[in-house]
Order: C-alpha cells, then structure tokens, then sequence
C-alpha cells in the first residue's frame, strides 16, 4: 500500500504544478507516439516517433517526426542515427542525430547514460547549428507492479557553452509488453530566457 500511494504521488506531482504555476501562463504540453521494432535476431533496431508541442504562453503549435536506424553493439550499449523533421508555423527544420547509449541494469534498477550530437539545418532562415546533449536517465520497474516511475536530466552544451537543460520527473504503465503509457512533467531550464514548464503524454509501442 505504502509503494502504490508514493507512486501516485509521483505521478500526481506533475499535475500539482501546473495547477500552481499555470498563472504564470508557462505551461506547454508534448503528446507523442513511438514505435520500436526489432529486426529478428538481428542487433539492429528501428523507431518512428511523432511529437505534438502546443506553447499556450507563446501561443506556438509545432509537431516533429524522428526516425531511427541502430544497432546494439554489445548487450550494454547501443549506437544510432536518426533524422528529424521539424513543422513549426513558418519555416521547417531539419536535424541529424547520431547517439551513444550505455544502459546498466541491477535488479529492478537501470541506470542509462546517452550521448547525442545533433546537427541542425533550417533553409528559410539559412541558419544551421550543433548541439550536444548529455543524458542521465534512472528507472526503478516497482515490483508486482507495472508501473516504473524514472528521473532524468539532460544538459544541451556546444563546446563551452550551456545551452539548456531539462529535468524530468517522470513514470510509465505498461500495459502490455507491446504497449507502455508515459507521463512526465518537464522543467526547461534555458540560457538567458525563462524557464519553461511542459506536460507529457504518450504511448510506445514494441512491435
């Protein structure tokens, strides 16, 4: 009874926020789908991933897909590259991923340590950018239970720059083994603007 009411509290948390900020009118909410697939016994893997932004206080609506080849180097660690498409009012935005991810697991612990360079290009405004961004992601599954809450952080820097980071707190539901529900609250921390608050949602499917 204890585990299940600390977990609703977590899940919760998010919702007390922007309930409590949401007279600052800095909320925004990301609704997403993903789909991971797996080619047989091969280490490759594939995912396709759609992304809804709607900024209430920047009165600002985009969406973005991603697509995904990787390959699992060693049962630890697994490399990837990626190309996202960016719809925003105006113009359109392009960007190349290429991610390092390192995954270790105790028990019902993982911890996961991802590296992404990001190469950016948007040709209405010519204007092109890189970015690093360093995450650290901890995941606890709750015993008998399907639920598995996590925290992350993750810090966007360019050479000595700080970009922007974001922190996490975060839970999903697995309702099946192909399908998982995910829910998290986001603080967006940037360099020289206010800070922004996000809601997320979504659904990952494994096919």
């Amino acid at each position: 009874m204890m585990k299940r009411t600390i977990l609703l509290l977590v899940c919760l948390f998010p919702l007390c926020l922007r309930a409590q900020e949401a007279a600052d009118n800095t909320f925004g909410g990301w609704e997403f789908i993903e789909v991971n697939h797996d080619f047989g016994k091969s280490p490759f893997f594939g995912t396709f991933y759609f992304e809804h932004d709607n900024y209430q206080y920047r009165r600002l609506e985009c969406w973005y897909t991603r697509t995904t080849l990787g390959v699992k180097v060693l049962p630890w660690l697994k490399a990837d590259v990626a190309y996202d498409f960016l719809q925003e009012p105006s113009f359109q935005t392009h960007k190349l991923n290429l991610d390092l991810t390192g995954t270790l697991k105790s028990g019902n612990l993982k911890v996961a340590v991802r590296e992404r360079y990001v190469h950016s290009w948007t040709p209405a405004l010519g204007e092109e950018g890189n970015v690093l961004r360093s995450r650290l992601k901890v995941q606890y599954a709750i015993p008998e239970s399907r639920w598995s809450p996590y925290l992350a952080v993750e810090v966007f820097t360019w050479g000595d720059s700080w970009k922007k980071t974001r922190h996490y707190v975060a839970c999903n539901y697995d309702f099946s083994d192909k399908v998982q529900f995910e829910a998290y609250y986001l603080y967006y921390a940037f360099n020289g603007v206010p800070a922004e608050h996000v809601i997320g949602l979504g659904l990952n499917f494994n096919l």
